[in-house]
């Protein structure tokens, strides 16, 4: 894997009243930089608000079964999943911080030379409540690969 690479982000939130299609969905495509080390992947991208001041860097850190993500910036958490494990952290807003909560239920990484596979499912909770199922994928590849992002 190249350290120049595009990243592809899918995710779904589903509600406790919701069907699966009913799912409030989100999708980006980014360019990011990408590192192996110690046994662990790193994906870092920026993500610009709806003002253009409004930058939050992002780091992906993913192995086994644990995907952390860190913002920066105009806003700040460290989320972390794991399979099986609840995880309780802050998120600070420009509105004031959340608890959210992090039930991991499964995540899957495949891993070919030149594109990256991630996948996790796990429940939300903000301020003590479930709000959502949720679902997000990542698709990294190198810049220079001719893999489809679909």
């Amino acid at each position: 894997m190249t350290k120049d690479v595009l990243l592809k982000i899918s995710g779904l939130h589903i509600g406790p009243d919701e069907v699966l299609q009913d799912g409030e969905a989100i999708e980006i495509i980014t360019p990011a930089q990408y590192y192996f080390k110690n046994g662990k992947h790193y994906v870092l991208y920026d993500e610009v608000g709806e003002n253009k001041n409004e930058i939050t860097k992002n780091t992906l850190k993913f192995y086994d079964k644990y995907l952390s993500v860190t913002k920066t910036g105009y806003t700040n958490v460290q989320m972390i999943i794991e399979e099986n494990k609840e995880n309780i952290t802050s998120y600070q807003t420009p509105m004031g911080a959340l608890q959210v909560a992090l039930q991991g239920k499964n995540i899957v990484v495949d891993e070919k030379e030149n594109n990256i596979m991630l996948s996790a499912n796990y429940g939300l909770a903000i301020n003590f409540e479930h709000v959502a199922d949720c679902r997000i994928s990542m698709n990294i590849q190198s810049k220079d690969s001719r893999l489809n992002l679909g």
